[in-house]
């Protein structure tokens, strides 16, 4: 049960991986550049990374959810944060580990509001929950309750912040109350 929270909500994080670049002789359009090839390349590689995982991913998005979040990460984030953070590289390539990211927490938070803007996060997390298909209808139910948005909201800011082990203890803890009712 630990495990599959743990997994689900790291999927839904190592998706969101960007790639991308661009210059321009002008700073203000070479930022402006830069920021809707970062937006353009967050969404490609939330897209490709579904693409890859040929329907073994548990999350997943359109394309309208997938660039809903590049905009807002680099609406509400800032490209060159996102550099800074080892979201993007310095030349906008894709990140080779989400794992080392760790926002300020005001842009973990703005990272996790634009995830929940853009896409139902607590419907990918309970549909994930459920795709495995060991939990009976009473757990499932517990689960839907007890991991409530606020939970995951709660997690995201934590993972998008660099703290893993809180973030995990934010929904496994309910988790786990869920697991030892139903025995």
């Amino acid at each position: 049960m630990r495990s599959l929270g743990a997994a689900a909500a790291t999927a839904l994080l190592l998706s969101l991986a960007a790639c991308g670049g661009g210059s321009s002789s002008d700073a203000k359009d070479a930022r402006s550049a830069d920021d809707t090839k970062a937006s353009k390349a967050i969404a490609d590689s939330i897209m490709k990374s579904q693409e890859e995982s040929q329907g073994k991913d548990l999350f997943s998005m359109d394309r309208g959810e997938a660039d809903c979040i590049g905009n807002g990460f680099v609406d509400d984030i800032g490209t060159e944060k996102l550099q800074k953070y080892g979201f993007l590289t310095k030349d906008l390539k894709t990140a080779e580990s989400m794992g080392d990211v760790k926002m300020s927490p005001e842009d973990a938070k703005s990272a996790s509001d634009t995830l929940f803007d853009c896409t139902d996060v607590s419907k990918m997390m309970s549909d994930a929950l459920a795709a495995g298909g060991t939990l009976d209808k009473k757990t499932q139910a517990c689960l839907e309750d007890a991991v409530t948005e606020d939970k995951l909201r709660e997690m995201f800011t934590l993972m998008f912040s660099g703290e893993q082990e809180k973030a995990n203890e934010v929904v496994t803890a309910p988790m786990m109350k869920c697991a030892t009712a139903a025995q």
